[in-house]
């Protein structure tokens, strides 16, 4: 079956990874076990400049250089970038709508806290929460999808992570992979999908370069 729209998510390691061969992969099917219709990539720590090489383009430094992007074979229309509460270092997310043939969808990429100063270390799941939640309230209702770093260190429990399975119920619920250092879940991508949509998501074994693994999901309509 052809992929109606294949999504990856994926951190680069402040722009260590191999982009133009894991983008060769998922245009030509390899990942996805055919050609995708569509395709979009969530990326974190991209460091410019970024081959769009044709597609859609949006992309917002966070530090210094190094920041979010979005590559999409589909216009990226309403672009936004929102900032998150800073809670050791400047954190944002960045959001788009793509027309697809049969529906419209938001798309949102984002990377979260990974850790505060070393007295507040264990509260540093409260400060994702808190930042998922004030990025939940910036989206608007409908479809959509949203993908990134969430850094959760500390496993399904974390508040953000919660956050985000109750917003997009479309989400499959197989047990999460690791996608860090073949132990933690740092790396995800949520679902609200369109009545009869199908969704289905898998960490690739190649980091591509990076010390953080890409996340595929294949959607169906």
């Amino acid at each position: 079956m052809t992929p109606t729209l294949a999504v990856v998510t994926w951190n680069l390691h402040a722009g260590r990874g191999d982009l133009a061969r894991l983008r060769y992969d998922l245009a030509s099917g390899t990942l996805t076990g055919a050609v995708p219709v569509d395709y979009v990539l969530l990326l974190q720590e991209v460091v410019p400049p970024v081959d769009a090489q044709g597609l859609s383009l949006l992309f917002a430094p966070v530090r210094g250089d190094s920041g979010n992007a979005i590559l999409s074979t589909r216009p990226l229309l309403e672009p936004r970038i929102i900032a998150l509460e800073r809670k050791r270092q400047p954190r944002s997310a960045i959001a788009a709508t793509i027309r697809l043939d049969a529906a419209s969808l938001f798309v949102v990429d984002v990377h979260m806290e990974n850790r505060l100063a070393w007295w507040r270390a264990l509260f540093s799941d409260a400060a994702r929460g808190e930042q998922a939640s004030a990025l939940l309230r910036e989206l608007p209702a409908g479809d959509g999808i949203l993908g990134g770093d969430l850094n959760t260190w500390l496993g399904p429990n974390e508040p953000a992570w919660r956050a985000m399975l109750r917003r997009f119920p479309d989400t499959p619920r197989d047990p999460p992979q690791p996608t860090f250092h073949d132990r933690l879940v740092l790396d995800h991508l949520f679902f609200d999908l369109p009545a009869g949509w199908r969704v289905s998501r898998r960490v690739i074994n190649d980091a591509y370069g990076s010390d953080h693994h890409p996340v595929v999901a294949v959607i169906s309509d």
